[in-house]
C-alpha cells in the first residue's frame, strides 16, 4: 500500500506531461508498429486518484484497445503512480490530434522539408499558375454555379474558349501533358487509349475507364486528354472535375432550385472527364443523375472519361446499370511502374527542375520507392531541394541521407506475407484467420487480410476466397468493400490500414 504522506507523482503531472510519460511507458511494452497503429490519437482527458480517462478519435480503435490492450495500458499507468488506477477508454470526435508527434521531437529532415516548402512558396508564380489562381479556377474547388453564372445568364455564361472551359471544372495542371508522361509496360494501354481519345474524342474508346492505385498517373492521363482536346479545338467544351465536386454541384443545384441549369451545363459538354468516380458509392441520387448525364452524352457521341482506384465491379453499392455502362468502352488498368520506368520517371522529374541526376542516384531513388509515383517525385524534390539549400553536389551519399527515414519498399507481396502480417499484428493464429469464426476479434482481421490481398497482390477474388477456406468471391468482395467504406469514414482506421500496408511493403513485420 502506498504511503499517503508521499505525493503521487502521477497527480503532479500536467495532462501533456502525463501523456508523454504514458507513451514512454507504452513504448517499452509494445512494438513500435503497434504504438503507431493503435495509440497515435491517444490523449489524456482527466486523471484523479481513482481513475484515468484516455480517449481516441475512433470508436473502432477504442474497442480494439479495450479488448486487446487494456491490461498494457493499466500496467503503464500504474508504473507512473503509487496507486492502481482504473483506465477508462472513451471516444472523442475527430480533431486531428497526433500524440506521437507531440511526444517526439521533430526530426531534422522535417525541418529541411519545411525550409524547402518556404523556398518554393517565395518563388514567383509562373504565368500558368497565375492563370489557375484567378477566381473560379482554383484547383480542387468547384466553381459551379458562381463562376459559370447559371442564374440569369444560364447557358450563355458557359462560353466555349479554352480558359472558360477550364472554369467549368477544376483547373488543369500545365505539367500534366502527354509529352511529360513516362510510358512503360505498366501504363502503355491506358496511355495509348488516352492519346487516341485526345486526338479524336467521341470516336475511340467511349467511355474510357482508367483504374489503378493512388499516385500512379491516372489524373495525369485524364488532364493530358483535356489539354490535347483544347489545343486541337479551342472551341471544345471540356469539363474536368472530381466526382466529389460533381456530387457537391448536384446537391447545390437541388438546394438552389437550379437543376435545369446544372443539367444543361454537364450534358452540353463535348468531353466530360471525372476523376475518382468511386466516390459515387453510397450516393443513390447522385448515381441516378450521373446515369442520365452519361446516357445523354453517350447518345450524342460525346466523350466520357472516368478514373477510379478500383475496377468498376469493385466499387461498392454502385448500381449495376452504371457498372455495365462503365464497361461499354475500354477499361484500362494503370499498374505500379517497373524499375526501368521508375528510373525514367526520376530523370524526367529532376530534368523538370533543371537538374541532371547521376545514374547511380536515379537508380537508387527508383529502387527505394516502387509503388507510388508521387512518393517517387517527393524523393526527387527532397534530394534536389536539399542540394540547392546546402549548396552540395548531388551524390549517392546525399541521396541516401535524404531518404534515410523513408522505408525501403518491395514491389512483390505474397499471400504468405499478408497472412504473416495479420496473424502477427492481431495476435491470432493462421487457423483462426482462415476458419469459420465470426467474432470481431477474428472476422475483422480476416476482412483486413482480404483487403490487403486484393490491394497488394495479383490474387483475384476467387483466389482470395480459396485462401480463406474456399469462400465465395462475393464474400471476399463484401469484405473488401466494407473495409474501404470504413476507411473513408474513420481516419484512424485508414491510418491503421496505411500502417499495415507500409509494413507489408517494407517487410518490417519479418524483422
Amino acid at each position: 500500500m502506498a504511503d499517503a504522506s508521499v505525493p503521487d507523482p502521477l497527480q503532479s503531472l500536467a495532462e501533456r506531461d502525463l501523456l508523454r510519460a504514458l507513451l514512454q511507458q507504452l513504448s517499452s511494452r509494445v512494438r513500435r508498429e503497434q504504438l503507431e497503429t493503435w495509440f497515435r490519437s491517444l490523449d489524456v482527458r482527466r486523471a484523479d486518484d481513482r481513475e484515468i480517462e484516455l480517449s481516441v478519435t475512433s470508436q473502432f480503435v477504442r474497442d480494439w484497445l479495450q479488448k486487446n490492450y487494456l491490461g498494457v495500458l493499466t500496467e503503464a499507468v500504474s508504473a507512473l503512480g503509487q496507486t492502481k488506477r482504473r483506465v477508462l477508454l472513451t471516444h472523442r470526435d475527430e480533431d486531428g490530434w497526433d500524440s506521437l508527434r507531440f511526444a517526439q521531437p521533430q526530426a531534422i529532415s522535417d525541418e529541411i522539408d519545411r525550409l524547402v516548402r518556404l523556398r518554393d512558396d517565395r518563388t514567383p508564380p509562373s504565368p500558368a499558375a497565375e492563370t489557375s489562381a484567378q477566381p473560379g479556377a482554383g484547383a480542387r474547388t468547384p466553381t459551379y454555379p458562381a463562376a459559370t453564372g447559371l442564374g440569369a445568364g444560364g447557358a450563355g455564361a458557359v462560353g466555349h474558349g479554352p480558359v472558360t472551359s477550364r472554369r467549368l471544372g477544376n483547373a488543369l495542371n500545365p505539367n500534366y501533358t502527354f509529352d511529360k508522361f513516362v510510358v512503360g509496360p505498366c501504363n502503355r494501354l491506358a496511355h495509348a487509349s488516352a492519346l487516341a481519345i485526345g486526338e479524336n474524342p467521341g470516336c475511340a474508346y467511349n467511355p474510357l475507364f482508367v483504374h489503378g492505385n493512388v499516385g500512379l498517373g491516372k489524373s495525369h492521363l485524364l488532364q493530358a486528354i483535356c489539354h490535347t482536346v483544347q489545343r486541337r479545338d479551342p472551341n471544345a467544351r471540356v469539363l474536368y472535375l472530381s466526382c466529389e465536386d460533381f456530387t457537391n454541384a448536384f446537391i447545390q443545384a437541388i438546394q438552389s432550385h437550379q437543376l435545369d441549369a446544372f443539367r444543361q451545363l454537364y450534358r452540353s459538354a463535348d468531353v466530360l472527364v471525372i476523376d475518382d468516380v468511386q466516390f459515387l458509392a453510397n450516393k443513390e441520387k447522385t448515381q441516378d443523375e450521373f446515369f442520365h448525364t452519361f446516357n445523354t452524352l453517350y447518345d450524342a457521341q460525346k466523350q466520357i472519361v472516368l478514373s477510379s482506384d478500383r475496377p468498376p465491379i469493385e466499387i461498392p453499392t454502385i448500381e449495376e446499370r452504371l457498372v455495365s455502362r462503365f464497361k461499354w468502352g475500354l477499361v484500362a488498368e494503370v499498374e505500379a511502374p517497373c524499375l526501368d520506368t521508375r528510373v525514367a520517371i526520376v530523370r524526367r522529374k529532376a530534368a523538370g527542375r533543371g537538374v541532371d541526376l547521376p545514374e547511380d542516384v536515379a537508380r537508387f531513388l527508383a529502387e527505394r520507392v516502387t509503388t507510388n509515383i508521387r512518393e517517387l517525385e517527393g524523393a526527387v524534390i527532397k534530394v534536389v531541394g536539399i542540394a540547392a539549400i546546402t549548396d552540395q553536389p548531388i551524390t549517392l551519399a546525399l541521396a541516401e541521407s535524404c531518404v534515410r527515414g523513408m522505408p525501403l519498399r518491395h514491389s512483390q507481396v505474397s499471400a504468405d506475407d499478408v497472412m504473416t502480417l495479420i496473424t502477427t499484428e492481431f495476435a491470432i493464429s493462421a487457423r483462426e484467420l482462415t476458419g469459420k469464426g465470426r467474432t470481431q476479434t477474428v472476422s475483422l482481421p480476416r476482412q483486413v487480410a482480404m483487403f490487403l490481398l486484393r490491394e497488394h497482390t495479383e490474387n483475384s477474388l476467387e483466389d482470395v476466397g480459396r485462401i480463406f477456406g474456399n469462400r465465395d468471391h462475393t464474400t471476399v468482395l463484401y469484405a473488401v468493400n466494407k473495409i474501404r467504406e470504413r476507411a473513408q469514414k474513420d481516419r484512424m482506421f485508414k491510418e491503421l490500414l496505411d500502417g499495415l500496408s507500409n509494413r507489408l511493403l517494407t517487410r518490417s513485420f519479418r524483422s
